[in-house]
């Protein structure tokens, strides 16, 4: 049994900051939803695997140090906040420490999820929400449409404009029905959309996703 531990850039109650509870639970939903995804190919019985947010990217310095200090088998994951092609001038950021153990989600979390726009219908499902542009397919959305995701700036604000264009919350107010938009919540949505992925595809579609997974089972 190999014990693997991947710290990952995360919300620590993100949108829930000021209620403890719903931020031990985002937390949790975030750390189950990563197992998952990173399960459907590090096998239960060979990999003790370990999710591990630890919030702002800012700490990831901190993290490296204490990999190294306590020389425990563990990665970072966090994201590049750029274009590909900025990789190797971030990771100079991370000198002196091991930047190997290093791993980005280019640009962001969110180019993942939006990678996969089958899941995004998913979730709409899932929570109950109502469908517009019904005849319309998402991935034929201009701010998605014949670009790779790793070059889509700021994936996250995408995410969030798509499902308020596709999606309304559905509330009964005084026995009617009140539609709004659907914004996107990181420490939510994202987490139950990462959840839902399929660990091959993006294999498939993200170099770092691929080395990432070479890293662990190698």
């Amino acid at each position: 049994m190999i014990d693997i531990t991947i710290y990952i850039e995360g919300v620590q109650g993100g949108e829930s900051k000021n209620n403890a509870a719903l931020t031990v639970d985002n937390s949790a939903v975030f750390r189950e939803s990563f197992y998952k995804l990173f399960s459907q190919q590090l096998s239960p019985t060979k990999f003790n695997l370990i999710i591990q947010p630890f919030g702002s990217v800012s700490r990831a310095i901190k993290m490296l140090g204490h990999i190294e200090e306590e020389g425990t088998n563990a990665v970072i994951l966090i994201d590049l906040d750029a274009p590909k092609e900025q990789r190797e001038e971030r990771l100079k950021h991370y000198n002196p420490f091991e930047t190997t153990k290093i791993f980005f989600m280019i640009q962001e979390m969110e180019a993942w999820i939006i990678s996969q726009v089958d899941k995004i219908e998913e979730l709409g499902i899932n929570e109950g929400l109502r469908r517009k542009r019904a005849n319309e397919a998402i991935d034929n959305n201009s701010l998605i449409k014949n670009k790779h995701p790793e070059e889509i700036s700021k994936p996250s604000e995408k995410l969030d404009t798509i499902l308020r264009q596709y999606f309304d919350v559905v509330k009964i107010r005084g026995g009617k029905e009140k539609l709004k938009g659907k914004r996107y919540l990181k420490a939510k949505d994202g987490s139950k959309l990462i959840g839902l992925l399929e660990l091959q595809f993006l294999m498939e579609d993200f170099d770092e996703v691929r080395r990432l997974m070479e890293r662990i089972q190698g």
